[in-house]
């Protein structure tokens, strides 16, 4: 149940990453099945919530409950924002007089919740064990990579992180598939560089105790 919640949600939300390629009624209703998937994501890890103020913060703890608040953060804004723009599923209950302030908070909040989402599922990776299996999946992440980081330029993605444009310009002679892939490359570097952050905080603390086991022994 909760492996295949994770996987619809990571699809509506790279479909839903190219908005210009849906109708308006498709895209309000994919997104609140979105909405709905991350609802029943935070119900089945109800577990991780009600731990949060127990127990010690270790690097990697703190890691993971700064990525998940702030995803959560993110996609309330997107929800709230929602409301104010929508012209189909909410317009009776729309927010009247605040489109242009719903559009910059959907647009920003969209975004961060992508990379929040794509940093998040960085944390969750679990490379093979096997040493051939394990060289060709870093090789093909990494690939996918270097290809989000070019695709993260041309779009301009940092535009919308960071609300330095009202209006997004979209490329509408691309195929939603073509799109998708390249959105999924953009996900994965971010997941990638998660993932990478993540082994090195690890690596370094196993360092810093064997230091300690070796300075302890000479004493």
């Amino acid at each position: 149940m909760r492996i295949i919640t994770d996987i619809y949600m990571y699809l509506l939300f790279i479909l839903l990453m190219g908005q210009h390629l849906l109708a308006g009624a498709v895209h309000e209703y994919m997104g609140i099945g979105l909405f709905a998937c991350f609802f029943v994501h935070c119900a089945l890890n109800y577990r991780w919530y009600r731990g949060l103020f127990k127990g010690k913060y270790t690097l990697r703890r703190s890691m993971w409950a700064a990525v998940n608040m702030l995803l959560l953060v993110s996609f309330v804004i997107c929800i709230f924002s929602s409301f104010m723009i929508s012209g189909v599923v909410f317009r009776n209950i729309r927010l009247g007089g605040m489109m242009m302030a719903g559009r910059k908070l959907h647009l920003a909040g969209t975004a961060w919740s992508f990379v929040l989402m794509s940093v998040h599922l960085g944390l969750h990776i679990r490379p093979p064990k096997e040493k051939a299996r394990k060289i060709c999946f870093y090789i093909i992440l990494s690939a996918a990579s270097v290809m989000g980081i070019y695709i993260f330029s041309v779009r301009k993605f940092y535009e919308e992180l960071f609300l330095l444009t009202e209006f997004k310009w979209f490329d509408y002679d691309k195929s939603m598939i073509v799109y998708a892939l390249e959105t999924v490359c953009i996900s994965l570097c971010f997941a990638l560089l998660a993932h990478l952050a993540l082994q090195g905080g690890n690596h370094w603390k196993e360092k810093r105790k064997n230091g300690k086991r070796k300075s302890e022994k000479g004493i």
